[in-house]
């Protein structure tokens, strides 16, 4: 059976997409990846790649990767629009490449237009549309604040989103939540639920740790907060948390990673002379696993918006996956999952208040109480959200449209 992937991001970029690809050749399947010239998250493209050169056809772990030229993302708002832009022109372009396949499938993150290629495509050669939805257009760009719910471009967003919608066959979605909103627009396909997985380097087991690790605060209770440093993270109320927090010395707050909240964060630190926040900038998957070894909490935090409330975190399942406890700040689904499965404690998004508090709470927990939040995750993960788990149903998707 042959696949085609369809993504605004693929290896070298370390995602998902990368891990169903591979396990899909694994399983049987001819696959091609068809994405444009890696530059996720820095906006500039990876060594050796480039406009003049490419390369835009390569193999990697057998599947085939067709590339496209695009305008890198770099930085603001103009530039990540033109990013957005060239994604949306080469892949039609790209579209006019008819090899017959049985499945195109989207991995859907931000741009959603990403999709409509694969729909053209579909459309000449009478194969499935299967999208795995991971962002909802248009509430995701609405929440980081890039368009008003009643200005005119959020509702031309709306409508592509219905005809995408229309025009697709199968929606996996990451949350049950999705589904409303797939009813909002007026999907009539099947759905089904294919959570995301954690990456398979935060399993890992080797003890070696990096160097950087040995600044890491010895002796005292961690906080951790790992990935994207952005407005959905509301990081002003993980720092206010920080802030009510800065005497009990033994408490310290850990970020490791980027995004376009750092530099304020730093700063806000900086204003505040605040002794218990700590910056290690953005770090290799690879080193997870012993960052997180070394933190006593991880931490989830979203703002306060409808879509936020309706997404799982990525995050979430590899803080599971880890074996770690888990404190949030978040609101919904994510919430839901952290209750249900006994993993750690949660506070409501933007409560700072309710933040500090949970924090002092999970201070004050038993040595007892901390494993078993660390067990139950472990646990519920591997039931719910092992990487077998969701390709298995993506699987059954695909087998069920060939038969």
């Amino acid at each position: 059976m042959r696949v085609a992937i369809h993504s605004y991001v693929y290896y070298p970029e370390s995602f998902l997409v990368n891990e169903l690809a591979a396990e899909l050749v694994a399983r049987g399947y001819a696959v091609q990846a068809y994405t444009g010239l890696p530059n996720y998250p820095k906006g500039e493209f990876f060594a050796p790649y480039s406009l003049l050169s490419g390369p835009y056809t390569e193999k990697h772990e057998g599947v085939e990767i067709i590339r496209y030229p695009i305008v890198p993302r770099k930085k603001g708002f103009f530039w990540l629009a033109l990013n957005y832009l060239s994604h949306l022109v080469s892949g039609l372009l790209c579209s006019f490449r008819l090899e017959k396949v049985d499945a195109h499938i989207v991995f859907a993150t931000s741009p959603i237009t990403t999709a409509i290629p694969a729909i053209i495509k579909a459309r000449f050669t009478g194969a499935k549309v299967i999208i795995w939805l991971q962002d909802l257009w248009p509430e995701s760009v609405s929440a980081v604040g890039a368009l008003g719910r009643k200005s005119i471009s959020y509702k031309i967003i709306g409508s592509m989103v219905r005809w995408i919608y229309k025009n697709t066959d199968v929606m996996l979605i990451q949350s049950p939540a999705f589904r409303s909103n797939l009813n909002e627009f007026g999907f009539k396909g099947k759905i089904v639920d294919v959570p995301n997985w954690a990456p398979s380097e935060i399993e890992q087991t080797k003890k070696e740790e990096p160097s950087w690790l040995k600044e890491f605060p010895q002796n005292e209770l961690t906080i951790t907060f790992a990935g994207n440093i952005g407005k959905a993270q509301a990081v002003s109320t993980v720092l206010s948390a920080a802030n009510s927090l800065k005497h009990h010395q033994e408490i310290k707050f850990v970020f490791v990673g980027d995004g376009s909240q750092k530099e304020w964060a730093e700063k806000y630190v900086r204003d505040r002379e605040l002794p218990n926040v700590i910056f290690f900038g953005r770090r290799a998957v690879a080193d997870m696993p012993a960052l997180f070894r070394r933190s006593s909490a991880l931490l989830v935090s979203l703002s306060d918006e409808p879509i936020f409330s309706m997404t799982i975190p990525s995050k979430i399942q590899a803080y599971m996956a880890a074996g770690r406890p888990i404190v949030g700040c978040l609101n919904g689904a994510g919430a839901d999952v952290i209750r249900q499965s006994g993993c750690g404690l949660v506070a409501s998004a933007l409560n700072s208040e309710e933040l500090s508090q949970v924090i002092l709470n999970f201070k004050n927990s038993s040595k007892d109480q901390v494993s078993e939040f660390a067990a139950n995750g472990k646990s519920y993960y591997q039931k719910h959200f092992a990487k077998e788990v969701a390709i298995n149903a993506i699987e059954g998707v695909l087998k069920l449209g060939s038969s």
